[in-house]
């Protein structure tokens, strides 16, 4: 795995930062115990920040039991964050919660500062020191800095659980995502110009590499999966798109060879593919879109309009820098213009059908989410290349053909048509734009 891919494997999980902690626990518990034990710390110190052995040991059992409530409570906390944001939300949502530097930090805290005072107190020893000073304050200084965390714990989970911030963090790491996967990892190969490529494109049938197991692709190396096919003289198609969920035995990728005889190892253009039993965001843009989707459709069924148009602005936010940054050619080339992998793709109106159909879908008779989908859609449409104008357009039709009413009010009426007004303006088609609307109005109500 990549380095990113192992960052979001070991931080996705609540042992991950808890663990290191724990090691700083254990470190400081050395350091202290060896400063009181053996070179008599606490005998060079003023009194005033000095214990006796009793009152150390009284501090140590009451700090064992007050962190260990502490952090019993606080795990409490997660797990009623995590059920309110299953039920209300998504259960998608829940690795992003666990990933923050908020939630990580905090039970790291718990757990390196219960750790340590549970082990002061097992190798605290009357006989060997009379006077402490580095355990008994540590300790305390500890204690406080649970305490500090734990409160902050709480303002973070209460933050957390606003929609707006909840959203905005969705975002920011679904960016990272389309920074990483369309352009530090694809963009530098991908074919400008097409007819670079002309003739290259194998006809004949290729070889074949399955799996053994099935799941879901995760990630790909695509990088060294370009560098072996330079090495072997090999253009590459992959059958499947990350985000797939494959099965075994399933051909993964299909290979053509410049020279016959050589022969080529298999095994390792298989490691350049990671399947797991989980759907992952480290290079799956469109599970990163399913999560908002699914977050705003919820907040359709409960009648939550204000959320759902919030996600749903979210989402055009994530269209826009998907076409902004991304060529969507499936072909990938080296730096001599020869094709080395053909993907399979996804264009920019993929992207809108995946983030608006369901949306579209179960507001078909809700002309308020409409209007406001239409206006994210010239929103879209103001923001993105130009080349994507004809699939915004093209998705609004679907959007307004696909509305069904019984009966609109005039301002209804009137701020559904200026909406699609204003995408034909953007995308030039206010000639289709009449034909649509002319179509729209003779066609018989429901």
């Amino acid at each position: 795995m990549s380095k990113r891919e192992k960052w979001h494997q070991i931080y996705s999980n609540l042992w991950g930062t808890p663990i290191i902690y724990a090691v700083m626990s254990l470190l400081l518990f050395a350091v202290t115990v060896w400063g009181d034990l053996k070179m008599e710390f606490g005998n060079m110190m003023p009194s005033i920040i000095t214990a006796e052995f009793q009152l150390t040991n009284t501090i140590l059992s009451t700090l064992t039991g007050g962190l260990l409530s502490l952090t019993s409570f606080t795990f409490y906390g997660v797990l009623t964050a995590l059920t309110t944001f299953s039920i209300q939300f998504s259960p998608r949502i829940l690795k992003n919660f666990m990933m923050t530097n908020g939630t990580q930090r905090t039970l790291g805290i718990f757990t390196g500062s219960f750790l340590y005072v549970l082990l002061c107190l097992l190798f605290l020893d009357g006989g060997s020191a009379t006077q402490y000073c580095l355990i008994p304050v540590t300790a305390t200084v500890l204690a406080a800095l649970s305490l500090g965390a734990f409160v902050y714990f709480i303002n973070h989970i209460v933050t957390w659980l606003q929609v707006t911030n909840m959203g905005d963090e969705m975002k920011r790491e679904s960016i990272n995502a389309i920074e990483h996967s369309l352009l530090r990892d694809l963009e530098p190969y991908r074919v400008g110009d097409h007819d670079t490529i002309k003739g290259q494109l194998p006809k004949d049938q290729g070889r074949q590499i399955g799996i053994d197991f099935s799941g879901y692709l995760q990630t790909v190396d695509f990088v060294s999966l370009i560098d072996e096919a330079i090495k072997d003289d090999l253009i590459i198609r992959l059958e499947f798109k990350v985000g797939n969920f494959i099965f075994d035995s399933t051909p993964l990728l299909t290979y053509w060879k410049k020279d016959k005889a050589t022969t080529i190892d298999e095994f390792k253009y298989k490691e350049m593919f990671h399947i797991g039993k989980d759907q992952t965001e480290i290079q799956d843009i469109e599970f990163s879109i399913d999560k908002f989707v699914e977050i705003a459709v919820r907040a359709l069924g409960n009648d939550d309009i204000k959320t759902a148009t919030g996600f749903i602005y979210q989402i055009g936010d994530l269209l826009i820098n998907i076409s902004r940054k991304a060529n969507f050619t499936p072909y990938l080339t080296d730096k001599d213009d020869k094709l080395r992998v053909i993907l399979q793709n996804l264009n920019f109106e993929d992207y809108l059908y995946i983030s608006f159909a369901s949306i579209r879908h179960y507001a078909r008779d809700n002309v308020v989410i409409t209007v406001e989908l239409l206006k994210v859609l010239d929103a879209i449409a103001q923001g993105v290349n130009e080349r994507d104008y004809k699939a915004v357009w093209e998705f609004a039709v679907y959007t307004a053909r696909g509305f069904e009413y019984e009966y609109m009010h005039d301002l209804d009426k009137r701020k559904y048509y200026n909406a699609l007004l204003n995408i034909a303006e953007t995308t030039g088609n206010k000639q289709n734009y009449k034909t649509l609307i002319e179509e729209i109005s003779h066609r018989p109500e429901s």
